[in-house]
């Protein structure tokens, strides 16, 4: 409902928080995989193991935040329309 065209529009986002979400899942199946591959042998190694995994938790958190933020703003400019009226 909140992120979609129909529907009560005072309803906050949730995009953001779903996106972080899967970026969180896939810096587990990362860092999971990253370290499976490594129990193989001291040669087979996932390309950029450890630093794909912190960007991912980088990237969640980042999402997040955005999401609060625009959460926050839409709050704002809900209660100064009804303040208005």
């Amino acid at each position: 409902m909140a992120s979609h065209n129909d529907g009560p529009y005072y309803l906050p986002i949730t995009w953001p928080f779903r996106a972080a979400g899967t970026v969180v899942i896939a810096a587990v199946v990362w860092f999971c995989t990253g370290w499976g591959i490594r129990d193989l042998g001291p040669e087979e190694r996932l390309w950029n193991h450890m630093n794909v995994f912190w960007l991912l938790l980088a990237v969640a958190f980042v999402l997040c935040v955005l999401g609060g933020i625009i959460n926050m703003a839409q709050s704002r400019r809900r209660q100064a329309a009804i303040a208005q009226e």
